[in-house]
């Protein structure tokens, strides 16, 4: 195992889950704030309102090009400017949350793709729930089933789990392995010192684990991560560099996430991927914080978020599978040869294995036969 960069999202996520601290306050100043649009006296009332207090303030994790452009329409369609602060949902989680737990209340909108995160801040009462118009526009139960979740956050698009190939590095020999069964070729010998794998502690990488190890065990299961440790894997801390290095190839191949190649492929990298069958999605949840600088320009842009308009700008933008009922694929990535619609599995934050403490202890497990 060559370690890259540090694993930190795992340690993130562990004392995250685990941490006392903090609380919504005792309500007073939110006892009174719209949970819908109507019952803000309506859309044009709320946008009146958001507009007199003239800012919002965004914590994302999806990609910094992506949201900023996201947001700039919504900029454009409202005037109301967005102040955007970035990082990775583990890191931009526990930022909001040492805020919370401090009395201070900067963000308006976060969003970040790690379940178990969105699980523990509903406990701790730090997001609020909220009816968007396009609220029956999702369909909760199959997206974010037994998760508790619906209408407290909203999901926009999803990563889909991977496995990613340089077609050039790659002979037509393993290229055949990785077509027949992507997950299982892994493991096979040839590919030793050629994969690069991304922090476990993500949602992504952690849900692809838990798919293959957990809901696959019977076909791969832990005997399965041990022949992939047996590879001798580089593990990175993101997989936004393994992702660079797999087009350039200094490496054959990652488990890792569909949209960070999509653009990468439009313009004529030699990347080829395919979905385990069936595959984790990485979900790009919104939700609303309880206590807000801004809570009319919060509930506005959560409005347009979950809209049709907003929901399939930011899917556009972002280059993943849209999450509202009667999307349409529209994408350039779906028209390649190669592409096969992938069968999801959403069952992530929901599997006995990963409640509570499990999750951390679950990373932990997935390190250590990874040899971190």
């Amino acid at each position: 195992m060559r370690l890259r960069t540090v694993l930190v999202g795992s340690v993130a996520v562990s004392s995250l889950l685990l941490a006392g601290c903090g609380s919504a306050g005792d309500g007073a100043d939110v006892a009174n704030l719209p949970n819908s649009a109507a019952a803000a006296g309506g859309l044009d009332a709320l946008v009146q309102k958001a507009k007199e207090e003239g800012e919002l303030s965004l914590y994302a994790a999806t990609t910094e090009k992506s949201t900023t452009a996201w947001a700039k329409h919504f900029e454009q369609k409202y005037g109301i400017p967005v102040k955007l602060y970035r990082d990775g949902s583990t890191t931009l989680f526990q930022k909001w949350a040492q805020e919370v737990g401090g009395g201070v209340d900067n963000a308006d909108i976060v969003i970040q793709n790690v379940y178990q995160l969105w699980q523990d801040a509903k406990t701790k009462g730090w997001i609020t729930g909220y009816k968007s118009a396009n609220y029956d526009g999702y369909d909760f139960e199959k997206v974010l089933p037994g998760t508790g979740l619906a209408g407290v956050v909203y999901p926009l698009h999803q990563s889909i789990g991977a496995v990613a190939w340089n077609t050039k590095v790659t002979t037509p020999a393993q290229q055949e392995l990785l077509r027949k069964d992507p997950v299982a070729a892994l493991t096979d010998p040839s590919f030793k010192g050629q994969i690069a794998l991304g922090d476990t502690g993500g949602a992504t990488t952690g849900g692809n684990y838990a798919n293959v190890i957990l809901h696959q065990a019977d076909r791969y299961g832990w005997k399965w991560l041990e022949g992939v440790a047996a590879n001798d894997p580089a593990l990175f801390e993101s997989q936004i560099p393994i992702a660079e290095q797999l087009v350039k190839g200094e490496y054959a191949l990652t488990f890792g996430t569909d949209t960070l190649y999509n653009d990468y492929i439009a313009k004529g990298a030699p990347i080829e991927y395919k979905y385990p069958d069936p595959t984790n999605a990485a979900l790009w949840m919104i939700g609303l914080p309880t206590r807000t600088p801004h809570p009319y320009a919060a509930r506005l842009f959560l409005e347009w978020a979950t809209s049709d308009e907003g929901h399939d700008l930011m899917a556009t933008l972002g280059s993943g599978l849209g999450t509202r009922t009667g999307w349409a694929d529209e994408r350039a990535i779906a028209r390649q040869p190669w592409y096969a619609d992938p069968v999801i599995w959403y069952g992530m934050a929901a599997a006995p294995e990963l409640q509570g403490k499990g999750f951390a202890d679950f990373v932990s497990k997935v390190n250590a036969t990874l040899g971190k």
